[in-house]
């Protein structure tokens, strides 16, 4: 009987040292588990000049991709997962773009830095976030050079320089000459930039390009981006007799030049512009017959594209959150918006949900892979241009290599895009009125 018993006891032993393995088993496996567990939320740090001299057109942008973010939060975040939106302000300088991406990784903890309308300080914050292993997508700067070492954590919506350069050509070749009057390589052409990084990468990449095909080139002025008085680059450009002007400034220097070549009498059949030019200060400041006819070349200005090619959830959208910058700001969405909320989008609505699907991560790993299968058809974003990114192997690492330049026009007081067709809604026109027609 005492045998018996010892028996079932350590039967009963047996059983409870195996429910003890597996109770142990089962409060280890969460722990494994963990790091495959779905994140609680993507950081995202805005990271604009929202003072100093690129604020208005640098919070336009920030303001574009906050509006995406908060939609796509209301809309149950990434899959799921909310997005913790945080703020920083390079204050249209370098070295603090720089600073506050430094700050934004260390005390915020972002995974993603959305940035960063100028080219310079693009080119700041990229080792910033590369030596942090944080993506920088960049939604604004243009030229090249910003990621010039080809770093892996980089990834830019908006197309570089040679897209204006693109877009320009084609405007001159298959429309402005003709309304000229002239054949393309009869036309007297002037190219001046400021030697800022945006500025420069675009001037230089319209003056190689015309070059290469033929065209008169009669002058290439670059003068300095602080220059307070454009005075002897608008007499010179007046000298060289230019029937077109393709001018770079940044946003202080748009109206300086605009202002300067009134005093000086400084007519021409067509100025394309960029940058300030094409932003709400331009047409504040003179009015709207002050800039009538002046061209603007860069991703289209959303409040005046033609949307009849998007897809019908991004035309639906765009109008959605055009209307609500409108309202918000108090003037329309036009390039910066614009470029704030495509690029946004793309993150938001393709690589984010992806990269959580594939390696439920946030990660620049999981992001950087979740970019290279990035194939958006043209129609498939809010600037009409579609999306897919160079990778780690190319020469020119992230790059959109689907995305373009447009032609707007300044008529009757709003700025519109009219070239190309497909995306236009209204016809250019040339000659410009001279200052005293004005």
């Amino acid at each position: 009987m005492l045998r018996k018993v010892i028996t079932v006891k350590s039967k009963v032993s047996r059983i409870f040292a195996l429910i003890a393995v597996i109770a142990l088993a089962f409060t280890v496996v969460p722990s494994s588990m963990a790091a495959s567990a779905k994140p609680k939320e993507v950081r995202i740090g805005l990271l604009f000049p929202t003072t100093g001299a690129f604020a208005l057109l640098g919070t336009d942008q920030m303001t574009g991709a906050e509006m995406v973010l908060k939609w796509a939060n209301a809309n149950g975040g990434i899959n799921g997962v909310p997005i913790k939106i945080f703020y920083g302000d390079s204050k249209s300088n370098a070295a603090e773009g720089a600073t506050a991406a430094q700050r934004m990784i260390d005390n915020d903890k972002v995974d993603i830095i959305i940035g960063s309308y100028s080219s310079g300080i693009a080119q700041a914050v990229m080792p910033v976030a590369q030596r942090n292993n944080v993506i920088l997508w960049e939604v604004g700067a243009v030229s090249p050079t910003v990621n010039s070492q080809g770093y892996s954590n980089f990834l830019r919506t908006v197309g570089v320089s040679k897209t204006y350069a693109a877009a320009d050509y084609d405007f001159v070749t298959k429309f402005l000459a003709k309304k000229l009057g002239k054949k393309a390589t009869d036309l007297r052409i002037a190219i001046a930039n400021n030697n800022g990084a945006f500025a420069s990468s675009v001037g230089d990449a319209v003056n190689t390009l015309f070059l290469s095909k033929g065209l008169n080139v009669v002058a290439k002025e670059v003068y300095p981006s602080t220059s307070t008085d454009l005075t002897p680059l608008v007499l010179k450009l007046k000298a060289a007799t230019p029937d077109v002007l393709f001018l770079t400034p940044d946003a202080p220097d748009s109206l300086l030049f605009w202002k300067t070549a009134k005093t000086q009498d400084f007519n021409l059949s067509a100025l394309v512009g960029s940058s300030g030019i094409g932003g709400a200060g331009f047409v504040a400041a003179f009015g709207a017959t002050g800039v009538e006819g002046v061209y603007d070349v860069e991703a289209p200005a959303l409040a005046s594209m033609n949307t009849s090619g998007l897809k019908p959830r991004v035309a639906d959208l765009t109008a959605q959150w055009v209307k609500e910058f409108a309202t918000a700001m108090g003037h329309p969405c036009a390039v910066h918006c614009g470029d704030g909320i495509g690029g946004a989008y793309t993150l938001v609505t393709d690589v984010l949900p992806r990269a959580l699907r594939s390696s439920n991560s946030f990660s620049a790993a999981a992001i950087i892979t979740s970019a290279s299968k990035t194939n958006i058809q043209d129609g498939g974003t809010p600037q009409g241009f579609g999306v897919q990114f160079t990778g780690t192997n190319s020469a020119t690492v992230g790059e959109n290599i689907k995305a373009k330049s447009v032609i707007m026009q300044w008529q009757g007081g709003a700025l519109k895009v009219v070239w190309p067709a497909s995306l236009s809604t209204s016809t250019p026109f040339a000659p410009m009125k001279t200052w005293d027609q004005r």
